[in-house]
């Protein structure tokens, strides 16, 4: 049982370094890079038993030569449309913030946690004269 708690403390206490790790590098991800305009063409579901993703392809041109590759964060509200996207390596990404500004959003206040059970042990451990949570030796 103990095993289990410590194991459930532990998680409970990564969520929030996780949430804005994640969302600080799709933040970085989506921001840094070679700006270009961007016109998505499809969008097709993968629907499988317990999971489904979006993948969507995009034309747009690099160094005057017309490219068709995949876009990452688009949906298919925008097939049709032409927006602007970041491109680093041979990868494409949307310059949407709704997903990196709600992980770091939920994971900002979710952080105080991890800080007042850092406190909360560090407080058990007395440390200055006169603490009656310390221990004399003699």
């Amino acid at each position: 049982m103990a095993i289990f708690v410590n194991l459930l403390i532990a998680v409970i206490l990564l969520i929030p370094i996780v949430m804005l790790g994640s969302g600080g590098w799709l933040l970085y991800q989506r921001q840094f890079g070679e700006k270009v305009e961007a016109e998505v063409l499809t969008c097709d579901f993968d629907i499988r038993y317990k999971t489904s993703s979006q993948h969507c392809t995009a034309r747009w041109t690099e160094d005057g030569v017309e490219r068709i590759g995949p876009i990452q964060g688009s949906g298919d509200d925008e097939v049709g449309e032409t927006v602007t996207a970041t491109l680093r390596g041979d990868e494409l990404y949307s310059r949407s913030l709704t997903l990196p500004l709600i992980l770091l959003g939920l994971g900002l206040p979710l952080l105080a946690f991890p800080f007042l059970w850092l406190k909360h042990l560090l407080a058990g451990r007395g440390g200055r004269p006169g603490d009656p949570h310390e221990t004399t030796a003699g």
